[in-house]
């Protein structure tokens, strides 16, 4: 297992923080907030910089509209002045998504300073960020130290908390996708921290009562989990082992209510909602024998790549190129003879497909969980119409090169 960064989680992170770059011999840095987490805990971080007598720089964004974004990112860089600087995200994952890329892209190493217990992001070397509208997970860089004041996490609103749990939760479809996508697309793939994604998830469903009592000790110990989801994407190199098609959905999803200028929800929100919606596939899967999928394969028929692309252009028209240059798995399987392959593959493994889908809590048991959170449970919830949530399933499966549950289902005709 890789060397880890040091990670503080208590009372005195700020003062640790202090410490850690008086050790370091730091002492020009660029600080990274939002409206909220400033006034939560980004004021008191310049203000033990100043004190130092550091040369400090804010980069100070509006929380209204605020995304891992090119308007963000162009807002941060215009506040740097290009000298070496250590980057100091204050806030939780869209902060720390914009400050993990901007200083891995000027070349400068970044602490992160945790303000919700809300994503599994801090730990993980990819930054979800949008380009040209366009939602991918880029291979950034790792925080070379993280200072969580946990009093400022046990002040984060509930929603946020709510949020991060159900994103954990997620991690049951996303370890089954990628293990199914290692045996029928051949997908890199580890056994080792499969298992840790899989326990990490179990452990969060054992401890939820605890987590619904917001406390220290409660919040230090969500903390870890998400920490935990964070080095397994590390680990592994990409976000394959936590971030399967629920994932997917709920990009198209996010990118929808983005194009549409609405503020739309949490990203944990989604993932939860998208996460039942596999997490019922994977209960008709669990039930279906293997004749019944012999005879449903046989009839599989997937648009050809020309009908494909002009759905794709028709539905989501602003990301449609990037999709379609990006050859997705469901273009590739336009072919008939690779389809084929698949069809045999899925047939061949199917055993252990069921065994995969034994792994997924039932889609009722992943509800009860959400709702015991107050998190969403339907896309209604979400405030989203049929036609949007046709689109996330619909498209989901173009958004990463990945063999999950959702591409399935479509080649078993449900």
């Amino acid at each position: 297992m890789p060397d880890r960064m040091p990670i503080y989680v208590g009372d005195q992170a700020i003062e640790e923080f202090v410490s850690f770059c008086q050790r370091k011999n730091f002492r020009k840095f660029l600080v990274v907030a939002d409206d909220n987490t400033y006034k939560a805990l980004g004021d008191r971080v310049l203000q033990s910089m100043q004190q130092a007598g550091w040369d400090t720089q804010l980069a100070l964004l509006h929380v209204h509209g605020l995304h891992a974004d090119s308007h963000a990112i162009s807002r941060v860089l215009a506040v740097y002045d290009g000298s070496p600087r250590v980057f100091v995200a204050v806030g939780s994952g869209t902060i720390t998504d914009i400050v993990r890329f901007t200083s891995h892209r000027s070349r400068n190493e970044f602490v992160a300073f945790p303000s919700a217990a809300s994503v599994d992001a801090y730990t993980s070397h990819n930054a979800a960020i949008s380009i040209a509208d366009f939602k991918t997970s880029v291979l950034c860089q790792i925080p070379i130290a993280i200072f969580t004041d946990l009093a400022t996490v046990v002040a984060s609103p509930r929603r946020l908390t709510a949020s991060g749990i159900a994103d954990l939760l997620g991690k049951f479809t996303s370890a089954a996708d990628w293990k199914m996508s290692h045996m029928i697309w051949e997908a890199e793939f580890d056994k080792t921290i499969f298992l840790r994604v899989l326990e990490n998830a179990r452990r969060t469903t054992r401890e939820l009562e605890k987590f619904q009592y917001v406390s220290a000790q409660s919040m230090a110990a969500l903390m870890e989990c998400h920490f935990e989801s964070g080095f397994c994407m590390a680990d592994f190199g990409n976000s394959a082992p936590a971030s399967g098609g629920e994932h997917h959905i709920a990009h198209v999803w996010e990118m929808i209510a983005h194009l549409e200028g609405k503020p739309g929800w949490l990203h944990g929100e989604a993932v939860g909602v998208a996460t039942i919606i596999e997490a019922g596939w994977y209960d008709r899967l669990r039930i279906t024998k293997k004749d019944n999928a012999y005879a449903l394969l046989q009839r599989a028929n997937l648009p050809d790549k020309q009908t494909q692309e002009e759905s794709l252009r028709r539905s989501l028209p602003l990301i449609a190129e990037k999709l379609i240059n990006s050859n997705p798995i469901l273009l590739r399987l336009a072919d008939a003879s690779l389809l084929e392959v698949v069809k045999e593959r899925i047939l061949d493994n199917w055993i252990e497909i069921q065994a995969i889908a034994e792994s997924v809590p039932p889609a009722s048991q992943i509800r009860a969980w959400l709702s015991q959170i107050g998190a969403p449970v339907d896309p209604a919830d979400l405030k989203m119409d049929q036609d949007q949530v046709r689109l996330g399933t619909a498209f989901g499966p173009y958004m990463r090169d990945r063999f999950s549950i959702n591409i399935l289902r479509l080649l078993l005709g449900w």
